[in-house]
């Protein structure tokens, strides 16, 4: 039915960077109940000898959320293949598109997300309820931010304890963010949750990949997508869902403000006219066999682990270590004597 679909980079960015991407993947894990229900996570330009992100936090991952997450890593020379070069060391609309093309066909529904963020369904609807009873179109939430200090006492891998925080933080009571004057905008920080069908996202062309500096990506989107579905005032889920972002700035303000570049609001968002990208053909590196990398469910066997990783190594080679380690050796305690003997004098 649905594919959350997030994208991030193996580089510490924030407050607690795997803590708050694994809480969240396993929230998007117990949000799946259909069985093509899937978690995209695409990772772009994480250092060549790292892991991804999503694999580094595997063992903090619950069994539903690995059985669900799929993984594509877009590598540095590839994300510069395709969009040219830029200051940033990340394309955000370069991953997602990736993601959109290879999303799941029989899912109806695409959830563009951020890993740190929490859907909560209010009530007692389930969140795949919700989504059979919408009518397929484009869906904006408001987010409400919750502090470092709060989100950070939880245990990432227990679920209903989060789900418990989300409940309680409703019933203490919250204030919703003000509402933009743009009737298709709605809200600030839009890209934490922009729903729409999977079909809609292929229908625009995906993300504006020409979008190459910071900013204004999820309002692009927003609105290329109220474009599509007629204009108007965009339709928000704020009464049945609440999307806590967890905060990774102990500063007051946008964490990026006045450190990067950013794209232009006008020819990006106020002079859009149609739904339609300006992406070539083959966005989202159509062409590009990227492997799919998907994680054990069960009990890690560590002779597995050892045979596949494991240097190899023919008798030879094996034999001829032994002698150049047997020799370093001998010339150490040589040198260590001779060092001695020069001190002694």
């Amino acid at each position: 039915m649905i594919t959350f679909l997030v994208v991030g980079r193996n580089d510490g960015y924030g407050v607690n960077l795997p803590k708050r991407t694994a809480a969240s993947l396993n929230y998007f894990g117990s949000l799946c109940a259909d069985a093509d229900d899937e978690i995209i996570y695409v990772d772009c330009n994480t250092p060549a000898p790292d892991v991804t992100l999503a694999e580094a936090v595997a063992d903090t991952l619950t069994p539903e959320t690995r059985r669900r997450l799929k993984i594509y890593r877009i590598s540095g020379e590839q994300m510069r293949a395709a969009i040219g070069e830029t200051p940033l060391p990340f394309s955000d609309e370069l991953s997602r598109n990736v993601g959109i093309r290879r999303s799941n066909p029989r899912n109806a529904w695409l959830l563009s997300t951020n890993c740190d963020v929490l859907v909560h369904p209010l009530g007692s609807q389930s969140f795949a309820e919700l989504l059979r009873a919408l009518p397929p179109r484009f869906y904006l939430c408001p987010r409400i931010g919750i502090p470092p200090a709060q989100w950070q006492r939880l245990d990432r891998a227990n679920v209903p304890q989060w789900q418990a925080f989300c409940d309680a933080v409703i019933r203490a009571g919250v204030r919703q963010p003000p509402e933009k004057p743009q009737a298709w905008l709605r809200f600030a920080s839009v890209g934490d949750f922009q729903l729409a069908p999977r079909e809609q996202w292929l229908q625009i062309g995906g993300c504006e990949e020409g979008m190459k500096l910071w900013g204004h990506s999820d309002a692009n989107n927003a609105r290329r997508l109220n474009w599509l579905n007629g204009g108007g005032r965009t339709p928000d889920l704020g009464d049945q869902l609440c999307v806590a972002h967890l905060d990774h700035s102990f500063g007051v303000g946008n964490a990026h403000q006045g450190t990067l570049p950013n794209n232009d609001w006008n020819s990006w968002v106020e002079n859009v006219t149609g739904p339609q990208s300006r992406n070539p053909p083959d966005w989202g590196l159509r062409d590009v066999a990227l492997p799919l990398i998907t994680l054990p469910v069960g009990e890690v066997d560590p002779e597995a682990v050892l045979k596949a990783h494991r240097r190899q190594r023919t008798l030879l080679a094996g034999w001829g270590l032994r002698l150049r380690a047997k020799l370093w050796q001998t010339a150490s305690r040589l040198a260590n004597w001779v060092d001695r003997r020069s001190g002694a004098g």
